[in-house]
């Protein structure tokens, strides 16, 4: 019995040492990306049942190995603190493996070797891996992962991964994100947001902001164009500036590293503006990294073609950027987009009412108006009443006169205080004092994708705030005129009075001067 158990412990001190020797045959990969691979062997070599260490290294069947060497010996991102190559004295795999042994913690060389190995590689490949592969087997070895999915809206190709097999299985997962694009309009209150209201013939200021992926250092080049479309209602001014947003500071971008199309201010509304940045990482002036944000600001002047209330005037942006770090060489990188992004501009429209004071449902013709802003400014007007601009003196401010239902109206406001003057009375009426005090309030939803005029009220002067019809973006007030007083005239009642007593009096003085006579002749 003893010497069976001798023998026992014998044979599994002998299988254990074997294992040390004997090269794994192969490691399972479990994809969890969603992504297609091919696997590139980079170096080939032995490896034990229960290490990631890679034995006798050769170099693998699918890498162009004079050419990866030749890379590794002169690229730029390969020095050590004193900036000499750390690859320079290599000559073999073996070499090439021990360099990147003492670096496995240097996340910035990983990088480089799997760039550099993506570009070197053979168009021959040891495996695929499906996108929801689970048990592909790979020889031991130390292997190129190249994710080959070509990537849809919102999305973007993996890093090139290296690998090396082990006795558990190897777990894609993926290893970026993609760039986001918000556009926002600033409001007169100085607030950007998703919504915001103006007047007509206002230079509106849009902002775009693109971020950058967690990987970008990965890739070789990076195209960037933001492609902004405008409402007909919205006529670019030609003003685009962009920076490189890092924290709270915004460092202006020299026009001379992108293009923008228009190039100058546009001669209608609508249309699309697109800024191209044809390669990021050859900005110069500014250091862009992939935690800052590139930020596009520019205004636009609100027509008088705008839409009314609703649905607003819509505006949006999507942002084309490279979507495959592995990419490396001449011609076009492969990019893809962005979901837009929309913002509403909206404008109101307010309706005046002229009535008698005394007969409510009478309607008064040709009273006349004049509506000045916050600022003391006045409002212009064109021959639809669509508001065309804002001028400093009463003189210069148009007038808005009733038509025959009563009705003078001014299309094209923003939400704010302003006072409606009566300059002129219709005929037989009072003209009014004082102007009247009027308050336009929106409730705009500003958030992120549901940009929306959720209500309209007007207040005048200090009455409670009424509703107006959010639909037609129009508020509406009812102004009443008192007829003037009727006074005294010449021509009446006593003037007549003075007329029959005067004549009673003649007739007086006629009877008694005959009388007077006959008395004389009898004498």
């Amino acid at each position: 019995m003893k010497h069976m158990k001798k023998l026992v412990t014998l044979l599994l001190a002998l299988i254990m040492a074997l294992a040390l020797v004997i090269p794994a045959s192969a490691a399972t990969v479990e994809n969890k990306t969603g992504h297609a691979y091919e696997a590139y062997q980079i170096f080939k070599g032995t490896q034990s049942s229960d290490s990631y260490v890679l034995a006798d290294v050769e170099w693998g069947s699918d890498i162009d190995s004079t050419q990866f060497l030749k890379a590794l010996k002169t690229d730029g991102r390969l020095v050590d603190n004193a900036n000499k190559q750390i690859f320079a004295n290599c000559a073999t795999a073996a070499d090439v493996a021990e360099v990147l042994k003492t670096e496995a913690d240097n996340s910035k060389v990983a990088k480089a070797v799997a760039n550099l190995a993506a570009k070197h590689r053979k168009t021959t490949f040891t495996a695929s891996i499906a996108k929801d592969a689970k048990n592909v087997e790979l020889p031991a070895g130390y292997y190129l992962l190249v994710d080959v999915t070509t990537p849809g809206e919102g999305d973007a190709m993996n890093s090139a991964l290296l690998q090396v097999t082990n006795k558990g299985n190897i777990v894609l997962d993926k290893k970026y994100d993609v760039p986001q694009v918000n556009k926002s309009v600033k409001d007169t209150d100085d607030q950007w947001g998703e919504a915001a209201d103006w007047c007509i013939g206002s230079n509106v200021p849009f902002q775009l902001i693109g971020t950058l992926p967690s990987n970008y250092a990965d890739y070789e080049t990076y195209k960037y164009v933001f492609h902004d479309t405008l409402s007909s209602a919205l006529k670019y001014n030609g003003d685009v500036t962009v920076y490189f947003r890092s924290g709270n500071k915004d460092t202006q971008i020299a026009s001379s590293n992108f293009t923008v199309d228009p190039p100058s201010a546009a001669t209608a509304g609508g249309g699309t503006l697109t800024i191209t940045f044809n390669d990021l990482k050859k900005v110069s002036g500014v250091n862009i990294t992939s935690g800052g944000q590139i930020v596009v600001k520019y205004t636009a002047k609100l027509l008088n073609t705008a839409v009314i209330g609703q649905p607003g005037n819509p505006n949006e942006v999507y942002l084309e950027y490279s979507s495959n770090p592995n990419f490396s060489g001449t011609g076009t990188p492969p990019t893809s987009e962005t979901p837009k992004d929309k913002v509403l501009v909206f404008t109101y429209e307010l309706d005046v009412n002229k009535v008698d004071g005394a007969e409510t449902t009478k309607k008064l013709k040709d009273a006349e108006f004049k509506l000045q802003n916050a600022d003391g400014k006045w409002a212009t007007v064109d021959n639809t009443n669509k508001v065309t601009g804002w001028v400093d003196t009463q003189d210069k401010g148009s007038i808005l006169k009733t038509d025959a239902n009563g009705l003078a109206k001014i299309i094209g406001l923003d939400a704010g205080n302003y006072k409606l003057h009566e300059t002129k009375a219709p005929a037989g009426y009072n003209k009014l004092k004082d102007p009247i005090d009027i308050t336009i309030t929106a409730e705009l939803d500003k958030g992120e994708n549901t940009p929306a005029l959720k209500a309209l009220t007007i207040k005048v002067g200090t009455g409670a705030a009424e509703k107006g019809d959010v639909a037609k973006g129009l508020v509406s007030t009812t102004v009443t005129n008192n007829s003037g007083a009727t006074l005294p005239e010449t021509g009446g009642v006593g003037t007549t009075l003075f007329y029959v007593i005067g004549g009673v009096l003649m007739v007086g003085a006629a009877v008694l001067l005959v009388t007077r006579k006959r008395m004389n002749n009898t004498k």
